[in-house]
């Protein structure tokens, strides 16, 4: 794999539910979803990061909450290999539902609730976050463990 290009990135989603839906973002043009979110800014927490995303991307103020676990990818875009670790965490945004789209901030961006059965049909990648949230919703996994220095007050 000898790319003249490469990128290593880290990001924070969100797995926001409401009843059986999940909420997802889609870049138009593209035949894909993902989770809500984005990349993480030096000096800045992964919590920190996802509120901050999900600020600037649906104009809404979240609670983030419950650490579900790490996803690592990797990816071939035109001349570019793209590498990245997805922190995936739940998230409760008030006044929100199923029942209708929220808008989005960001022209590239629209974001659509879809079933949990259509992860599939809706391509959400990384694949392996599908696996993470059939097990939050089965509570298959328990436990899973976040600390960090962004949180505790240590930080220098």
């Amino acid at each position: 794999m000898d790319h003249p290009n490469k990128k290593y990135h880290v990001l924070a989603r969100g797995v926001v539910i409401s009843s059986d839906y999940i909420l997802v973002a889609h870049c138009i043009g593209m035949d894909n979803t993902f989770l809500p979110g984005g990349h993480v800014e030096f000096n800045e927490g992964l919590k920190d990061t996802l509120s901050r995303e999900i600020g600037e991307e649906l104009g809404l103020s979240c609670e983030v909450s419950g650490y579900l676990g790490a996803v690592e990818a990797e990816f071939e875009d035109l001349d570019t290999y793209h590498q990245e670790i997805n922190h995936v965490f739940t998230v409760k945004i008030p006044d929100i539902n199923h029942k209708r789209n929220p808008s989005s901030k960001e022209d590239h961006l629209e974001f659509y609730w879809i079933h949990i059965k259509d992860m599939e049909k809706h391509n959400l990648q990384p694949h392996p976050v599908r696996t993470l949230i059939m097990n939050c919703l089965e509570n298959k996994v328990q436990g899973s463990h976040f600390l960090s220095t962004f949180d505790d007050g240590s930080r220098v």
